[in-house]
C-alpha cells in the first residue's frame, strides 16, 4: 500500500484566532446626551472663539504671519513660498513629533518629553525625521518639475493620430508595453508604503515621492490604453521580473513594525538608482524602435519620467552618503544591495526573451529581421553599463572594479 504524501508545514506559524464579545453599548440618547453637554459643544453654543484665534500673533504660536509668497516665473512654486518662509529647509536636528514641526510650533503648555509620550516616533507617519534620512538637494525644483511634467494621457494626446502597423509589430510592441507596465506596477508596489514613515517637515520630498508613484500609474494605464486601442492586447506575464527587488525592500522595511531603523537608502538604491536606470534604458530602446509618431511620443513621456527618478535616486544616494553618520558603514550596505541585485536584474530583466525579443523586432523593423535588432541590442549593451556606473561615480559610491552588470553583452 502506497504511503500517503508527507505534508509539508506551513511556511508562517499563524496563531488561532478567537472570537470576542462585543462591549455593549450605551443606548443612543446617553451618546447624544454626553455630545451635547461636551465642553466644546458648549463653549461653541457660547459663541467664544477658540485658541486658534486669540493667540498673538507675533511671539505667540502663530508662524509666519504677514507673509506675502510672490509666484515666480513658473506660478506659486516651492521655491516661491520658501523664498519668505522662516523654515525653507529642513534643519539637521530631529524633527519634533508634529506632523508639521517645519512650520508650526508646540504648545507652550507641552514640554518636549511629554509631546514625545503622546505621538511616539516609531510606529507612525513620523518615523524617519532626519535629513540624511530623506532630504535630497534642490527637492523644491525637482518636484516642481515632476508635477509640471504629468502627462493626462486621456485628454493631452491625440488619440486619432495613433496609426494601425502591421501584426507582428504590434504584436511585439503590446509585449513590450506589457513588460514596462509590470516593471511600473513593481515600482509602484516596492515604493509606495515608504512615503508615509517620512516626517511632514520635509514636504517637498513627500509631494515628489507622490507625483513618481503617479508618474508609475499614470504611464501603466497609458500604455494598457494604447495596447488595447491600435488593435493588439496585453502581451504574455514576464515571471521573476523583480529579481530581488521586493525581497530587498521587505527586509529594509523590516516589515514596517518595530523600533528600528527603516533601511530607506537600500530601497532607494535598487528602485530609483539600478531598477529605473535599467528601465530609462529599455525605454530608449523602444523608443528607437516605435513605429509610429504616436508610439514615439509615448515612449518619449516614459523616458522623462524615468530620467526624472534616476535624478531623485541619485539625490538621494548622493546626499545620504554626504550626510549619514557612518559613511563607510553606509558604503558598505549599498555595495551588498548592489552585489545582490545586479546579477538577479541582470539575468531576469537584461537577458530576458519576452523583454528582448520584442525589442529586437521593433529594431529590426519585423521578425524577419530579428537578428539585426538584436544586433542592435547587442551594439547599446556596452551603454547602458557605462551609464549606470557613470552614475554611481557622481554619488560617490564607485562599483567599476566590483560591478556585476557585464560591460558587454553575453549574446
Amino acid at each position: 500500500m502506497a504511503s500517503s504524501p508527507k505534508r509539508l508545514p506551513p511556511p508562517f506559524a499563524l496563531p488561532p484566532t478567537r472570537r470576542h464579545k462585543p462591549l455593549p453599548l450605551p443606548p443612543p440618547e446617553e451618546v447624544k446626551a454626553r455630545l451635547y453637554d461636551h465642553p466644546e459643544a458648549q463653549r461653541i453654543r457660547s459663541g467664544q472663539l477658540g485658541e486658534w484665534f486669540t493667540t498673538p500673533l507675533s511671539g505667540g504660536e502663530w508662524t509666519e504671519w504677514g507673509r506675502h509668497a510672490k509666484p515666480d516665473r513658473i506660478g506659486m512654486t516651492f521655491m516661491a513660498i520658501n523664498r519668505v518662509s522662516a523654515n525653507p529647509e529642513p534643519t539637521n536636528e530631529p524633527a519634533r513629533r508634529l506632523m508639521h514641526s517645519r512650520y508650526i510650533k508646540t504648545h507652550r503648555m507641552i514640554p518636549p518629553e511629554l509631546e514625545e509620550k503622546i505621538a511616539p516616533k516609531y510606529g507612525t507617519a513620523r518615523e524617519m525625521d532626519r535629513r540624511d534620512q530623506v532630504w535630497i538637494e534642490h527637492a523644491a525644483e525637482l518636484t516642481e518639475e515632476a508635477l509640471d511634467r504629468q502627462l493626462r494621457p486621456a485628454r493631452q494626446l491625440r488619440w486619432e493620430d495613433m496609426a494601425p502597423i502591421p501584426p507582428e509589430l504590434e504584436r511585439a510592441f503590446d509585449q513590450f508595453a506589457t513588460y514596462v507596465i509590470q516593471a511600473l506596477y513593481l515600482c509602484s508596489d516596492a515604493s509606495g508604503p515608504w512615503n508615509g514613515l517620512i516626517h511632514y517637515g520635509f514636504a517637498e520630498v513627500k509631494s515628489y515621492l507622490a507625483y513618481e508613484l503617479f508618474d508609475y500609474n499614470l504611464m501603466a494605464g497609458l500604455l494598457r490604453k494604447r495596447v488595447m486601442a491600435n488593435g493588439g492586447g496585453m502581451g504574455v506575464q514576464i515571471d521573476s521580473l523583480g529579481a530581488g527587488l521586493i525581497e530587498v525592500c521587505n527586509e529594509s522595511s523590516h516589515g514596517f513594525v518595530g523600533e528600528v531603523e527603516r533601511d530607506f537608502a537600500a530601497v532607494v538604491y535598487a528602485v530609483d538608482v539600478l531598477f529605473n536606470s535599467l528601465l530609462l534604458a529599455m525605454a530608449r530602446l523602444g523608443q528607437a524602435g516605435a513605429r509610429c509618431r504616436f508610439d514615439r511620443q509615448v515612449m518619449t513621456q516614459l523616458i522623462q519620467d524615468c530620467a526624472r527618478h534616476v535624478s531623485f535616486g541619485c539625490r538621494r544616494m548622493s546626499f545620504y552618503l554626504r550626510n549619514c553618520p557612518d559613511r563607510e558603514e553606509a558604503a558598505v550596505k549599498l555595495h551588498l544591495t548592489a552585489d545582490r541585485l545586479e546579477p538577479m536584474q541582470t539575468e531576469h530583466h537584461l537577458l530576458n526573451p519576452q523583454v528582448l525579443e520584442p525589442l529586437a523586432i521593433l529594431l529590426g523593423g519585423g521578425a524577419n529581421a530579428a537578428a539585426q535588432g538584436m544586433s542592435m541590442l547587442r551594439e547599446f549593451w556596452p551603454q547602458i553599463a557605462a551609464d549606470y556606473l557613470a552614475r554611481l561615480d557622481s554619488i560617490g559610491l564607485s562599483r567599476r572594479d566590483r560591478c556585476l552588470i557585464p560591460a558587454r553583452a553575453p549574446f
